[in-house]
This record gives structure tokens, C-alpha cells and sequence, in this order.
């Protein structure tokens, strides 16, 4: 039995025969039925069919339904089908399975099928398709769609219009035609999320005005790995092995428990494949950025049970600023076993590499906050800057289905990371009008070890009660961080001139950071963090058009911290927790027609902020508040298009803020803290994804972002302070399209996108430092070259706009964004 379709045929006579050797082929296949009656094709069966070309796909479907299925190649060349997992009847399946291909199926005297263009004739009439969500397919690996059938981070399979809150998805074709190879770049260019540059190394991000703070998933499984990351939010963490990355926005207690109002990112792997499919990517751009892919996949016995997948990918580049390289190792492999076929276990093991020369801190501005207007070459570094970073992570999960109804998934994760990080930086305002100026230097050096484990168990079902369709899910989730966090920053002797700079700084040893540091030094932190909970979720289908979403977690939080503070020579001992903490959630929907859900949600908020102590010595109690959204979702075109509009609103109250006028021992950085801040952020979300016309697909989001002060300790005029927000923009547009031409032009592909926001400042004292608006413009032109290879040139900052991406204080944090940059890629898939 074949397991690829033939080639491109060269006339209607090699048309024909080939339709004649793949019925012939399929016929003397082993144990397959000549003849299928009317009852078999009533009849129903277990399918397990992957994601892809939609010829591969018929091919595996007439094996497994028993059944030939003639087609003509020319048809199916360019179509891809979402794939088909779960038990149907032959009809219902092959009517899934063409769903938006334009075929239909024709059934033959002989019991077989031939596959026909959709038009009103004498072919048989497949129904409509009622897409159940334990069949969906949420895989986007070979969906050729910027959109997703379904999701996976709320819990179950859902589609996006069933979905109560805001979801972006972005799927392996997005990320492959945007070369987004890293957490940092994919983030960026997710509508409604902000990226803000950290001055010690790594990335903040920001979604409706608040910090996403490490509420990560692996696979659905929730880990806090992020939260208290040396590097800010971001981590080592190339998406080469990811098959695509679901990004909620708002509240997401229901997932994790303890969270801010900022939403969750859900990263789900590759996969082992049905099919053996190798698939080798060579990059080549700007600034010496090489980067080589090879991604192997298929069956590894006869029956197709046990699935494989690995993946090798190795990278090395510099960048647009001076003294800063980096080169990155990822290894992956993957196994899936169909133990029955009713459960499936499957295990990963993913290990990344980092070594780099980081240039980090920033640049200065002026006494009064204006630019310097430095080269966007500058770095104001060390030659020895350094980092290493080792990150090992295995996955393992389970999925039992008890029938068509009810299944069992576990998953579970563990990931551990070792960064050594060195490195010297220069910070100080410059006067003035000054040509010339003399900041000071510093080192900094960090010694970073963190494990995180996790698990997540639920019983996904449904039942029917009153005549309609309900559904419940019931589970558990757990995790476990443990960090071993060493760092300390000293002052160097001598200056640094920003305007001529120089990166022959001192390099201090091991032991000079314990002889005067100005913070850290002498002892590590040590920290744990546990939290466990339960979770349920129910839908009932109140009508038929109207559904009522209702959902609570309980949850416990334990964390211990052991710190040392050098300036009062005193250790600090943190021990809190919280126990039995309720997170409710609760959302309705309302089915306007087929294509258009109305719906309103609920969701509450609840962060440990216990670490922190007031003047009194006492723990914070934690951060609490609430999520209001209003909204309606459109699933057009049989799924291949959807659309969203929402009304947000996030208040939160008891959030922390830093009393400077008291001191307090019992506090990691000297400073009291009090529980009386209380914010709001308020706007709207508008986003498409999926192909509106044939040929093009799209991913655009407009995101209007509003946030301010409620109640505040500090005398600032509140209507500048946006408590942590400033630098997030009030407007944020992000698109991102890709067509490919029709006619004697089929072979080419164009893409175009751009990136635009307002303006966003950071306010020192009476000082406020402005980043105005800016527009960036991004362009992909693509060339098949045959049906195996593809070349690609990407473009990005096409106007070669100057900007800062971050801006930061008078003496540090300002960080340019890229030049005009292109990176060309040659691809083959066999």
C-alpha cells in the first residue's frame, strides 16, 4: 500500500491510469472489503487520521474504512484536510474529512467512491456537519491555516466560538512563515500583547495592561516557570519542537489558581506522525543569522500504533548591536502509542542549549529624559559579557476514551534549568547639551537553578439531560518549583563614555562580588513553591442556542523563601500560604445562527502577594479582583475563518505598592509594602483569523487598552499613574496576511504585515520619557519550486524605521528596536 500520492500527472490519459492503480491498489490492499454494502457505510469505525495533504489523507482513510476511494491527484494537489479522530459512520467521516475542499463523494455501483467537485448533481449529498467537540481536531501542524479549528488551554476541545474569553492562536504555519523561532518573537507579534525589554536580560510581557507573570502551560499543564525568572518572563525556549502556542487573555484562575488578570499561554507540542515525513529548513539573514532545522517523523511499527517524531535544530547569529552573539542547541524526540485503540499514552524529552554574549542594561537618555540619539550599533557592555544556559524538560500524558462521550487525560511535565550569567554594563544620565560623558560601570553575576514539575488530570464527558446535550469536566492539577537563585552586582572602577564606548571593562573573579556588592552577594535564595487544586467545569445547554458556562477551583498555595539581606545583615525566612481559595468563573453563550455566538463572562482573581510584609511585619493578603467580558465570535466558512469582538473590564484590588517611607527588615529589598493599591483596566479586543477568500490567509487584532488608578498611597497626579503600564500602548494594531497567486502564477506566494501602536512613556519622578507612536511594515515573498522544495525571503522593518522598542530611566532601559532586516529560507518536505 502506497504511502504518498503520485506525482503531478502530465495528461488526461496518466490521469485515468492512475485512478485505475489507486482503486486497483486499494482493492488488493490486505484485508480490505471490495464490496461495502449500504449497512457498512452506515456502519460505524474508529479513525486516527493526521492533519495534512488531503490525498495522503483519503489514501489512509480508504485503508482504514475498508473501502477504494479513486481521485483524481490533479484535485487534491494543493488541498490539506484538519484530519479526523474519533468514531463515525464512512459517510460522516469522508464528509469530514473533505469539509472545505471543494470535493465531494460519489458512491459507485461497486460499493466504492470517487471523489467529485461540489456541485448540485446526481452526486450523493454527505449532510451537514455537525462538529461534536470530543472529535475535534486542535492540531494545526499541516492545517496550511493561520486559524485553529479548536483550543486546548481552557481544558476539553473546543472551538474558539465556544470559547467564552479571548484566545489567539498561533499556528505552526504562522510561525513558520514569520520565522518565529522564540517565545520573545512569538509573543511579539500576538495581537494585544506588549513586549517591554528587561535591563538585567529577557522580556516582560503585557496583556491588557498587566504582567502575564509566568502563568505558563505546558500541554495544559500549569507551571510557574517565569514568575520568578532571573530573566524576566521569558526563558530559554525555541519553538522548533512546539506545534503551536494558544495565548488567553484575561483572567485565568480556572487554569492554575493563583494568577494575575493578564491571561495564560498554553504550549503544545509536536506530535508523533501517522505518516513518515522529513522536513529539512536552512535560514540565512541578517547580522551573520544562520539557523539549520531538521524535523523527522512517521510510524515506527507496521500497524501505525507507534508513532515517532524527533527534531534537531541548531542556530547561531549576532545582532544589530556591537559585542553580542548567540548560538542555540535543540534536541526533541517524541513516541505516541496507541496501547488499545481506546488509549493512547505518549512521552517527549526536549534539551536546549544556550550560548551567547548578551548585551544587556540598556542605553541612557539625557538629565531630562531626551535621547541621545546614539547609533543603534551601541552597546555600552563588557567584551566578556557571557551566558549559558542548559534547559532539559520531559513530558508524558495519557488519554483513555471510555466511549464517544467520555474520556480520561493526564498529562505531566518536568522541566529543569541551570543559567550562569556574567556580564558588565554602564548606567548614568548624561547632562545636558554634553558631547561627552563619563557614567559609571558595574558587573553583574547570577547563578540560576530552578525544577518545575506539574500535572493535570480531568474526566472530559457529556451527557444528555431535558432532551439536550451537556457537558461536564471534573479534575486536578499540581505543581512544584523549586529555585536556587545566587546573583550579585558590584561597581567597577573607571567610566564609560556613551558616545565613544568602549567594552574593555575590569573583569572581577568570584570573589570580588563578595567583598562590597551594592545588592546580593553573600548567600543564594532558596524557594519552593507548591500549589494543588481542584477544578470543575460544567456547560449546560439551557436551549438549544443558549448555553450556561459555570466553573470553580479550590485552591492551596505554599511557598518558603530563605533570603539574606547584606545591608541589615539579616536573614529573611517567608513562609505563607493560603488554603481553600475559591476561583469562580461563570459565562453564557448565546448561538445567534450558525456562525455568530453572542456571550458574556465571568472570572475571578486571586495572586499570593504574602512575600511581601507591611510596616508592621505582617504578610499581604492576597491580590483579588475581577474579570468582565462581553463579546461575540464568528466561525464563517466551515470553520476556516474566525472572527471576535470584545468588551473588557479588569479591576483589581489589595495590589501591592512600595511604601519608601518605611523600612522593614523583613523585606528581601528593605522597602514596606502596602495593600492598598486598586487599578482598572478597561477597552475592546477585535481580531480575524483564518482565510477569508481562497488562498489568503490572515491574522489581524486591534487592541484598545485603558488602564488607571483607583485608589493609590502615592501623591502623583492620578491620571498619569497606570500603575506598572505606562509603556503599553493605548492602540496596538497587528496584522499579518498571506496570498498565493493564481494562474501561471500559482507558484509564488506574497505575505505583508504591519505593526502599529501609539505612544508609551515611563515616568521618573517629574520627568516623563516618550516613545511616540510608530508604524513598522514587514513583507514574504515565497517560490515552490517543485512539489518537495520552497524558497522564502522575509523582510522585516521594510522602511527601516528608528525607534525605541522599550524605553526605560534617564540612566538605563532604553532599548532600539530592529533595523530593516531580511532572512531568506530554503524548505523541503518529503
Amino acid at each position: 500500500m502506497p504511502h504518498s500520492y503520485p506525482p503531478r500527472p502530465a495528461t488526461k490519459l496518466s490521469q485515468a491510469a492512475r485512478l485505475v492503480m489507486l482503486g486497483i491498489s486499494l482493492a488488493s490492499a490486505p484485508g480490505l472489503m471490495l464490496l461495502p454494502t449500504l449497512a457498512h457505510a452506515q456502519s460505524q469505525a474508529h479513525y486516527h487520521i493526521a492533519p495534512g495533504p488531503l490525498a495522503n489523507a483519503v489514501v489512509q482513510f480508504g485503508v482504514q474504512a475498508g473501502v477504494t476511494i479513486s481521485f483524481d491527484t490533479e484535485q487534491a494537489r494543493h488541498l490539506s484536510t484538519p484530519g479526523l479522530e474519533g468514531t463515525y459512520s464512512l459517510e460522516e467521516g469522508l464528509a469530514r474529512l473533505l469539509a472545505n475542499s471543494g470535493l465531494q463523494a460519489q458512491r459507485q455501483g461497486n460499493g466504492g467512491y470517487v471523489l467529485i467537485p461540489r456541485e448540485n448533481g446526481s452526486a450523493m449529498e454527505l449532510g451537514p456537519l455537525n462538529i461534536d467537540a470530543n472529535r475535534l481536531v486542535a492540531t494545526s501542524e499541516g492545517s496550511h491555516s493561520y486559524t485553529a479549528r479548536a483550543v486546548t488551554i481552557g481544558k476539553g476541545v473546543h472551538t474558539l466560538r465556544e470559547t467564552p474569553q479571548s484566545v489567539t492562536v498561533m499556528t505552526r504555519k504562522m510561525l513558520d512563515d514569520q520565522n518565529l523561532n522564540t517565545l520573545e518573537q512569538v509573543l511579539d507579534k500576538t495581537p494585544g500583547i506588549t513586549v517591554y525589554d528587561s535591563p538585567m536580560g529577557g522580556k516582560y510581557f503585557y496583556s491588557r495592561g498587566f504582567n502575564l507573570d509566568g502563568q505558563y502551560q505546558y500541554d495544559g499543564v500549569p507551571l510557574d516557570v517565569g514568575g520568578n525568572y532571573v530573566q524576566a518572563n521569558s526563558f530559554s525556549s525555541d519553538m522548533a519542537f512546539y506545534d503551536r502556542v494558544e495565548i488567553l487573555k484575561g483572567a485565568a484562575g480556572m487554569m492554575k489558581g493563583s494568577g494575575s488578570s493578564a491571561g495564560g499561554v498554553n504550549f503544545v507540542r509536536k506530535r508523533g506522525q501517522d505518516k513518515a515525513t522529513t522536513t529539512l529548513t536552512l535560514s540565512a539573514g541578517s547580522w551573520d543569522n544562520y539557523r539549520g532545522q531538521i524535523d523527522v517523523g512517521g510510524p515506527l511499527n507496521e500497524s501505525g500504533t507507534v508513532r515517532g517524531r524527533a527534531v534537531a535544530t541548531l542556530q547561531d547569529r549576532q545582532y544589530f548591536y556591537d559585542n553580542a552573539d548567540r548560538q542555540d542547541q535543540v534536541v526533541y524526540g517524541a513516541i505516541d502509542w496507541d496501547v488499545t485503540p481506546d488509549t493512547t499514552l505518549g512521552f517527549g524529552l526536549a534539551y536546549e542549549d544556550v550560548n551567547a554574549s548578551p548585551c544587556y542594561h540598556g542605553l541612557p537618555r539625557r538629565a531630562d529624559g531626551s535621547d541621545l540619539k546614539l547609533s543603534r550599533s551601541t552597546c555600552l557592555g563588557a567584551s566578556w559579557n557571557d551566558l549559558q544556559s542548559q534547559r532539559v524538560t520531559a513530558f508524558a500524558d495519557l488519554k483513555h476514551r471510555f466511549n464517544d462521550d467520555w474520556s480520561l487525560n493526564f498529562a505531566s511535565v518536568y522541566t529543569h534549568n541551570d543559567q550562569d550569567i556574567e556580564y558588565g554594563y554602564s548606567e548614568g544620565a548624561v547632562p545636558l547639551a554634553a558631547s561627552s560623558a563619563a557614567i559609571d560601570r558595574y558587573a553583574g553575576r547570577f547563578d540560576y537553578d530552578q525544577s518545575d514539575y506539574g500535572f493535570d488530570t480531568y474526566i472530559d464527558g457529556k451527557f444528555e439531560a431535558f432532551g439536550l446535550e451537556h457537558e461536564l469536566i471534573v479534575g486536578a492539577n499540581a505543581s512544584r518549583q523549586k529555585t536556587h537563585d545566587y546573583f550579585a552586582l558590584m561597581s567597577l572602577p573607571g567610566s564609560q563614555n556613551p558616545f565613544d564606548p568602549s567594552a574593555d571593562f575590569p573583569h572581577p573573579s568570584k570573589e570580588d562580588y563578595l567583598v562590597s556588592p551594592t545588592r546580593g552577594g553573600f548567600e543564594p535564595t532558596d524557594s519552593t513553591t507548591t500549589q494543588y487544586g481542584t477544578y470543575a467545569n460544567l456547560r449546560l445547554k439551557l436551549a438549544e442556542p443558549l448555553t450556561l458556562v459555570l466553573g470553580a477551583r479550590v485552591s492551596w498555595y505554599r511557598n518558603k523563601s530563605d533570603s539574606y539581606t547584606q545591608a541589615w545583615d539579616y536573614w529573611v525566612h517567608n513562609r505563607s500560604q493560603e488554603n481553600g481559595q475559591v476561583t469562580p468563573f461563570a459565562a453564557v453563550l448565546y448561538d445567534l445562527n450558525d456562525q455568530w455566538t453572542a456571550y458574556a463572562s465571568y472570572a475571578d482573581i486571586f495572586q499570593p502577594q504574602s512575600n511581601l510584609v507591611n510596616a508592621q511585619g505582617q504578610a499581604l493578603q492576597p491580590k483579588t479582583g475581577a474579570n468582565y467580558e462581553l463579546g461575540i465570535k464568528g466561525e464563517l466558512f466551515e470553520g476556516a475563518l474566525n472572527t471576535s469582538f470584545n468588551l473588557f473590564r479588569t479591576i483589581e484590588e489589595h495590589r501591592a505598592e512600595t511604601d519608601f517611607v518605611a523600612t522593614c527588615r523583613g523585606s528581601g529589598d528593605q522597602y514596606c509594602y502596602t495593600d492598598s493599591g486598586k487599578v482598572r483596566a478597561q477597552g475592546f479586543e477585535a481580531e480575524i483569523s483564518g482565510a477569508p477568500i481562497e488562498r489568503l490567509q490572515v491574522l489581524a487584532g486591534y487592541t484598545y487598552t485603558q488602564t488607571k488608578y483607583l485608589k493609590t498611597i502615592n501623591d502623583t497626579d492620578p491620571t498619569e499613574l497606570t500603575f506598572t503600564s505606562s509603556f503599553i500602548p493605548r492602540h496596538m494594531l497587528k496584522v499579518w496576511a498571506d496570498y498565493q497567486l493564481d494562474g501561471q502564477l500559482e507558484r509564488w506566494t506574497l505575505g505583508g504585515g504591519v505593526s502599529s501602536q501609539s505612544e508609551n512613556f515611563r515616568r521618573q519622578g517629574n520627568i516623563r520619557i516618550e516613545q511616540p507612536g510608530y508604524t513598522l511594515w514587514s513583507g514574504r515573498v515565497q517560490y515552490r519550486i517543485d512539489d518537495n522544495w520552497s524558497v522564502a525571503l522575509n523582510g522585516n522593518n521594510l522602511l527601516d524605521k528608528k525607534y525605541y522598542a522599550t524605553v526605560g530611566a534617564t540612566g538605563w532601559g532604553n532599548y532600539y528596536g530592529e533595523p530593516r532586516n531580511f532572512m531568506l529560507t530554503l524548505k523541503g518536505t518529503f
